[in-house]
Parts: structure tokens; C-alpha cells; sequence
């Protein structure tokens, strides 16, 4: 797909690092799959991961977790 932020490039399947916080907790989940631009960088992830990430970060910060780099695995 045409990247929608930077209008020039497309996107590909690859991998990136997102990082999530929530209060005082911080996640940072590596190897996630996305689809990544060619030209800037931004990362697209589909529904399915974003709300697996979303998961695992709630219930990390239900446990008191306040920094976690993990990597990515489906939930």
C-alpha cells in the first residue's frame, strides 16, 4: 500500500519495535510483525496484533509492571 504519512513510499512486510505506556508502566515489545515503509520508517500493524499487544500490555500493568521489553508473541 502507498504509505499514507509520507505519500512517496511503499509498504512491506517486515518487523518493527513499538512502545506502549499506560500510567507508570512502560512495554516495549520487539519483532512485531508490520507493514513497514520503504521511504519513512512508519510501521502498520492490523487489527489482530494491535489488540494482542493492547493485551499483554493491561494485564502487565495489572501486575504492577513498570518497564518490560519483551518480544513479540501472539497472545
Amino acid at each position: 500500500m502507498k504509505c499514507p504519512i509520507c505519500k512517496h513510499g511503499n509498504t512491506h512486510q517486515g518487523v518493527a519495535s513499538i512502545t506502549l505506556e499506560r500510567g507508570s508502566s512502560t512495554m516495549m515489545f520487539k519483532n512485531v510483525p508490520a507493514e513497514v515503509c520503504e521511504n519513512c520508517g512508519e510501521a502498520y500493524h492490523d487489527a489482530k496484533i494491535t489488540r494482542s499487544l493492547l493485551e499483554q500490555a493491561n494485564q502487565a500493568a495489572q501486575h504492577g509492571v513498570e518497564l518490560d521489553v519483551r518480544r513479540y508473541a501472539t497472545a
